[in-house]
């Protein structure tokens, strides 16, 4: 019918293993300044199990997509220079890994990822959907079309607060500006849990209607 199982398993970068699950935000936040190199290590064990996870199973169709999100690397909770340092090494590695095994990567890289861009053209053309949050997806499509397909980002205040007509007119210009060309997928830019269904139901009706190529 079109509608593909977005993904067969998932995959995470080792530092948010340590900030989500292990050290917290907060503790995480200290140990960069405190204990950087106790940080440094536990990325790399973690990696180190991570590239020898094994794969799912594909599916139906013979694709294996793996889910990943991309939260403290973002503009918001990290700079450019401990990005490079603690952040980006493990997380290039996983990614690369798992295309290498086959995988197509779907990573949803929450809040505002707009200053690191750049960095996704050096990972595998074509192997990889990048999932937008609030990173200006104008300049994603200007760094990345041709490289990656981009996905997103539909406000989820628009479909909370807003008009079926507010939602269609806000995917219309998403379509005709990051879709020309192709390489995109409309989304919401985050959850829908508290969202109007008539609203949802609008940005998915007009992107079926409105959304094609002649």
């Amino acid at each position: 019918m079109g509608h593909p199982i977005y993904f067969q398993g998932a995959a995470m970068p080792p530092f948010d293993m340590i900030s989500h699950s292990l050290r917290g935000m907060q503790g995480t936040m200290i140990d960069l300044y405190r204990k950087p190199e106790k940080i440094l290590e536990a990325v790399d064990r973690i990696l180190k199990r991570s590239i020898t996870a094994p794969m799912p199973p594909a599916s139906e169709n013979g694709y294996t997509r793996l889910f990943m999100t991309n939260t403290r690397g973002s503009d918001d909770f990290m700079s450019i220079k401990q990005f490079e340092k603690f952040y980006w090494p493990s997380f290039k590695k996983v990614i690369e890994n798992r295309i290498e095994l086959g995988g197509t990567m779907c990573v949803f890289f929450e809040g505002n990822f707009t200053s690191k861009l750049e960095y996704l053209l050096e990972l595998p053309k074509g192997k990889m959907i990048v999932r937008l949050d609030t990173t200006d997806i104008y300049r994603a499509k200007d760094i990345l079309k041709g490289h990656h397909c981009i996905q997103g980002n539909v406000p989820s205040t628009i479909l909370q607060t807003g008009t079926p007509d507010d939602v269609r007119a806000y995917c219309k210009k998403l379509i005709d500006d990051i879709g020309k060309d192709g390489g995109f997928i409309l989304s919401p830019r985050s959850s829908t849990d508290e969202v109007k269904p008539e609203n949802l139901k609008a940005m998915i009706d007009f992107t079926h209607e409105y959304g094609v190529y002649n």
